[in-house]
């Protein structure tokens, strides 16, 4: 029998987004979009700004699609530059990597954000103290090599349920450590995290997928400066999530950088966006 014809899917976006006041202007994008027959792109972005509102020093994004050992592997990669919203977020670089592989037997991709990391990033005045969760995904065996781990949604929620200590870090870098100590503004902001608690991983049940942050601010919350888990409100300015990753069972995306601006300028950014996909479609 020949084998079905694999489709290959992978996207990355430098910056994006649209401010809607004072003035209503869309941010322009340039992304890398992964061709069906897998292969390479790049493109590269040149550094823009909008009054006071915003400034990039460009950005540069990357796709590849290709075979090995019959699993179907595929890579997006996304960095910007020197990023300034606001003059309240400042950064001098993020980059955003995601790789995929799916097995030969149609079972859940494997995936891994091992590269994705932030330089020198500064909210309201604040170097932010980020702790990483990228290794999350990676084991390392005796002889020194890594191997997946945790690395489909499957795997992710069986995991979580057998493993109360893991149940707990998750928890604690999810959601603040339990419902009554998130943030009243990330409650509303998150209507996903009014979770229950319980042995289930915390699963969309419109959208089959989970949000996992990939790092934790370690900065305390201060007046006007409010962090629960991976994300920052600040006051008189919005709210900012670092390191998004949604997994479901046939999806994976990466926002290293969201901001939701609110007041006086209103709008929504987005910087270093990856995401991977991919499968058969013959019968």
């Amino acid at each position: 029998m020949t084998p079905s014809r694999f489709l290959f899917h992978a996207s990355a976006i430098g910056i994006t987004g649209q401010i809607t006041r004072p003035v209503t202007h869309p941010i322009p994008s340039v992304a890398s979009a992964l061709p069906h027959g897998g292969g390479y792109t790049t493109a590269k972005q040149d550094p823009g700004q909008l009054l006071e509102i915003y400034s990039h020093g460009g950005a540069t994004t990357e796709t590849t699609g290709n075979n090995k050992n019959g699993e179907h592997e595929t890579t997006a990669t996304a960095t910007v530059l020197n990023l300034n919203i606001g003059n309240v977020v400042l950064l001098d670089s993020c980059t955003a990597y995601l790789s995929t592989i799916h097995p030969a037997d149609g079972t859940q991709a494997r995936f891994n954000t091992q590269g994705s990391f932030f330089k020198n990033l500064r909210i309201a005045g604040r170097e932010i103290q980020l702790e990483s969760r990228v290794d999350l995904h990676v084991r390392k065996k005796d002889d020194g090599t890594c191997e997946d781990m945790l690395a489909t949604l499957d795997q992710l929620r069986q995991h979580y349920t057998e493993d109360p200590d893991f149940r707990t870090q998750f928890l604690q870098d999810a959601f603040a450590g339990n419902e009554g100590a998130l943030h009243e503004r990330h409650r509303e902001y998150f209507p996903w995290r009014n979770w229950t608690n319980s042995n289930d991983l915390p699963v969309s049940k419109t959208l089959g997928v989970c949000v996992v942050p990939l790092f934790v601010v370690k900065n305390p919350s201060e007046p006007g400066f409010h962090v629960s888990g991976n994300v920052i409100t600040v006051d008189n300015f919005g709210t900012v999530v670092l390191g998004e990753l949604i997994i479901g069972a046939y999806q994976r995306r990466l926002t290293m950088l969201h901001a939701d601006l609110g007041s006086p300028v209103a709008g929504q950014m987005a910087a270093a966006c990856v995401d991977g996909n991919g499968g058969g479609v013959d019968p």
